[in-house]
């Protein structure tokens, strides 16, 4: 009896939860009064996504522009909240601010209409320029601009290591953690998840052993600061009672009277503690046996497999993406280059979807469409499973930053002040160093092949750190570099230029 009221009871218990987190969500998704409404949110950033060019940092400073400056829905503490939390968490920083900024202004909904709105554009733009890449690919002109493509973004990414390495690389233990991270990834197996953890956990237990110094360091100094206040105390009281005793005596009083140098201690009883019953629960087993009864339909199981198995191996094939990409989206710290070595591993390698050159083609796409350089999920789920693989694997990677983002940022100063998160964190950061390093020489073995190409990269790379040019605009010269040093044009201008 008391078994089934503690069931009913945790019943209870369990509804009133789900009743309170439906109420919730219901409030979060369409809140009562919004600042901003939704399809006023939809144009704004399907304009951010079809003109987002030059990654990450440059479409959030246009983000900035319209949102603070322009439309006035937020301030810069507000809008800087948004860029905090979006560095914070996996997955692409834009993607991730646009969440939080739509979660602010219009609940769930909002950020679910701004991050879709964001991503439509690329999406479109990546599958035409897909379907371009199956029709032309083999033609040796288009191969020698896909080359030079290439190597600018592998010019491209050494300039974004260099980078983030002055700002993430601090203290020692960030460059030593950056070497070992860029090590592990080019010269082992290890996979990106399992260097994110174990960054996470060195983070954690450097933060954690700092933290205690620090607490014992404190104990000291108030350990110190206490004796020599009772020190002190105790010396004015000594002279007061000198200064009692020498009046008694000049008093030529006769008797004195005993003083207790100390005073009496006070003991006080500890209230008693109180037992409480503790009732454990009895397990029983029920065992319930049924039977089934079946038909004879042994010719209809032959026919059935044999006439779904082109959509059944179709659905393997996109689950099979949806878990590349979910994995991808959950980890994907400091932007989509990190992940280029585990997507390239179980596409190219595990799966055998299709080569390394047309990988490294999908993450040159990535780079000249607007928006984040995680669409390339688009590419290569359209090279796989068309339309429906392209749609469940753009979903796949971005899904897992969104629900991030959009939880952490409904309690944003919880977030914060958590220990545990911020020192996870904290090794993270400066491993993504190493990550982007990895991502670079993994993208160079695959795309690249010839000393030219090497050549246009590290053109790319100077540019990229030099010269305040779009990366768009510096990955299409150095396509039609690459074409015309495959050609023989350079040669023949420097011959008619006397050099």
């Amino acid at each position: 009896m008391a078994v089934r009221n503690r069931s009913e009871e945790l019943r209870r218990t369990i509804g009133a939860g789900l009743a309170a987190f439906q109420s919730w969500m219901a409030e979060q998704f369409v809140p009562e009064s919004p600042r901003v409404d939704w399809r006023i949110l939809a144009r704004t950033f399907l304009k951010v996504g079809a003109t987002g060019f030059g990654g990450g940092v440059a479409v959030i400073a246009q983000i900035r522009r319209l949102t603070v400056h322009q439309r006035r829905w937020l301030s810069d503490e507000e809008f800087l909240d948004a860029v905090s939390l979006a560095q914070s968490l996996p997955g692409a920083n834009a993607v991730n601010a646009i969440s939080y900024i739509g979660l602010k202004l219009a609940g769930i909904r909002g950020a679910l209409i701004s991050v879709a709105s964001f991503i439509l554009p690329s999406f479109l733009i990546m599958i035409g320029l897909t379907i371009a890449h199956t029709q032309f690919a083999e033609l040796t002109d288009a191969k020698r601009i896909f080359l030079g493509f290439n190597a600018a973004v592998v010019g491209l990414i050494a300039a974004t290591t260099v980078r983030l390495g002055k700002t993430a690389v601090q203290q020692q233990w960030h460059l030593e953690l950056g070497f070992v991270v860029a090590f592990l990834l080019i010269f082992t197996q290890t996979t990106v998840l399992e260097v994110v953890l174990l960054s996470g956990i060195t983070g954690y237990i450097i933060r954690s052993y700092k933290s205690r110094r620090r607490q014992r360091i404190r104990q000291e100094i108030r350990k110190e600061r206490q004796t020599k206040a009772r020190t002190r105390i105790a010396g004015e009281q000594a002279r007061q009672r000198a200064a009692e005793m020498i009046k008694e005596e000049m008093e030529g009083e006769s008797e004195k009277a005993d003083r207790p140098l100390t005073a009496p201690s006070r003991s006080a009883e500890a209230p008693p503690s109180s037992h409480k019953d503790s009732l454990e629960p009895r397990a029983g087993k029920s065992g319930v046996t049924g039977k089934l009864h079946s038909l004879d339909v042994s010719g209809l199981l032959l026919i059935v497999p044999l006439l779904t198995w082109p959509v059944l191996s179709k659905m393997v094939t996109v689950w099979q993406l949806v878990t590349i990409f979910l994995r991808v989206g959950t980890i994907t710290f400091g932007g989509g280059f990190v992940m280029i070595p585990q997507i390239e591993t179980d596409v190219c390698e595990v799966y055998r979807w299709m080569d390394h050159r047309t990988f490294a083609d999908g993450m040159a796409f990535g780079q000249i469409t607007p928006g984040p350089v995680l669409i390339t999920a688009t590419f290569i789920g359209f090279k796989v499973a068309g339309v429906v693989g392209a749609v469940m694997a753009t979903l796949a990677a971005f899904l897992p930053s969104f629900v991030m983002s959009v939880v952490a940022g409904s309690s944003l100063d919880r977030f914060r002040t958590n220990f545990q998160v911020q020192a996870f964190l904290g090794g993270v950061a400066p491993a993504v160093v190493g990550m982007l390093a990895a991502a670079g020489v993994s993208l160079a073995r695959s795309g690249l092949g010839t000393p030219d190409s090497y050549a246009v990269a590290t053109l790319a790379f100077l540019l990229m750190l030099r010269a305040r040019l779009n990366p768009v605009v510096i990955i299409l010269l150095c396509g039609a570099l690459q074409w015309a040093i495959s050609r023989g044009l350079t040669q023949g201008l420097i011959g008619w230029l006397g050099v």
